[in-house]
């Protein structure tokens, strides 16, 4: 499983070096940390030139990558060590292994069909589907989704699901859709799409929807991916909600970089996730090296 692991790693660098695209190295450990809304960095206290200072493990590469297509303009890969604070169960972890790469001029459905590319090469096919997320709400779990916190929740009610009146849109959402991706992409490969803005992450939103996928391959979340937003108020006001109620400091340097940021879109994939796909394994526990 070493070899085939070592193998898998150069096929991924193959396929994006050969589309193009350069490999890039950014720093594991950040001044400024990741701010995700439903990601909690790893933070440590180091000592450097003899001054305690406060740093945090990326949680992706996202914003120092960022920060060179803001420089350098250039369709950009990496494969980097992330760590997320509070992960554990059969497809998580403390510390995993992305890839995660930006393609200039193109929005997130040209990400979509090049992953499909990307899973050929793999070996995994070419066949796939694009499911609207409400879609598969309906079709799983039988119930009708709303962005408006009342109306869906009298739709849970309507179809039976109980809840506690202190349990916010995105507690009932999350809770209800760990059930639905379970069945999503059981016969081949899932693209869900079109989800709500108030789940939009940093994507572009456009008609009410936020222009950004997320890939399962058998009932495991194996990509998310999206239309970068490049609006730098829109960014700050994003971040400034995403760290609500959180003592992480705003990154300055990336709000800077969004004052000439190139249209282009982005994607991340958790590669021991995809690679216990295509082993066919069930858990990140069966992976010993």
């Amino acid at each position: 499983m070493l070899s085939q692991w070592s193998d898998f790693i150069r096929q991924i660098r193959d396929f994006f070096t050969r589309r193009g695209y350069l490999e890039v190295h950014t720093p594991i450990m950040l001044h400024y940390p990741n701010i995700d809304l439903y990601v909690e960095p790893v933070e440590l206290r180091i000592e450097e030139c003899g001054k305690g200072q406060r740093v945090w493990l990326q949680t992706s590469p996202e914003f120092s990558m960022k920060k060179i297509l803001s420089k350098h303009r250039r369709d950009i890969f990496q494969v980097a060590k992330v760590f997320r604070n509070k992960e554990c169960g059969r497809l998580h972890r403390v510390e995993f292994t992305m890839l995660e790469w930006y393609k200039l001029g193109v929005d997130y459905l040209y990400l979509v069909e090049e992953i499909v590319q990307l899973l050929s090469f793999l070996g995994i096919g070419q066949d796939y589907r694009i499911t609207r997320l409400e879609h598969a709400f309906e079709e799983h779990a039988g119930v009708v989704l709303s962005e408006d916190e009342e109306i869906f929740k009298n739709n849970l009610l309507a179809y039976g699901y109980q809840f506690d009146d202190k349990e916010d849109w995105e507690s009932l959402f999350f809770r209800i859709y760990i059930d639905v991706e379970k069945n999503l992409g059981m016969d081949k490969p899932e693209f869900i799409t079109h989800f709500p803005k108030r789940l939009s992450s940093y994507a572009r939103i456009k008609d009410g929807y936020a222009e950004r996928f997320e890939l399962y391959i058998r009932g495991v979340e194996i990509a998310n991916g999206w239309t970068e937003e490049l609006d730098p108020q829109e960014i700050r006001r994003r971040m400034e909600e995403y760290r609500t109620g959180r003592d992480l400091p705003l990154d300055e340097e990336l709000l800077k970089a969004y004052e000439d940021f190139p249209q282009c879109a982005g994607c991340s994939i958790g590669l021991e996730r995809l690679f216990i796909v295509c082993m066919g394994l069930e858990s990140l526990e069966e992976l010993y090296f």
